[in-house]
């Protein structure tokens, strides 16, 4: 597809059964990825092995092929999303998900604690900063002090 192509026909789309790919991933809120190993886990009843992971990635990623139990399965979250019947947050389709670790996470209260601490010490650094800076005489530098301008000579 050429850039004219493009732009004469935006909506055009050159990879549909990918594209039926990523909606359905976009409905289930995971990964293009994610749901193709659902898929082969659906299909095959097993998860990928490393090898398989590694074909599947770099033919649908890197090729835009994909795979005809994954656009059946694509095609089935599609189906029952139309009938109202699907619920993207059944644990079946997150279970490759990667777990969220909040340990490190501060409290919305201790979090605004911070930010008005760190708000306060940069308005009295600003303060301190500008009560100590010299009187220029004028707004652009360098800046040179009323004291060291030399009167005009007198010829």
């Amino acid at each position: 597809m050429n850039l004219l192509d493009v732009l004469l026909n935006p909506d055009r789309d050159e990879f549909p059964n990918r594209t039926i790919v990523v909606n359905a991933a976009n409905l289930l809120e995971i990964g293009e990825f994610q749901l193709l190993q659902l898929a082969f886990a659906h299909w095959h009843g097993r998860d990928m092995r490393a090898e398989e992971a590694s074909a599947v990635f770099d033919s649908f990623m890197v090729r835009s092929e994909v795979p005809g139990w994954a656009l059946l399965y694509a095609r089935k979250i599609l189906q029952l999303d139309q009938d109202s019947r699907l619920d993207g947050n059944d644990p079946g389709y997150h279970r490759f998900d990667v777990a969220k670790n909040y340990s490190g996470r501060m409290s919305p209260r201790a979090s605004f604690f911070a930010a008005t601490v760190f708000l306060a010490a940069s308005l009295v650094g600003a303060l301190t900063l500008a009560s100590q800076t010299a009187e220029c005489a004028g707004q652009f530098p360098p800046c040179v002090t009323s004291d060291e301008i030399a009167a005009p000579r007198a010829k």
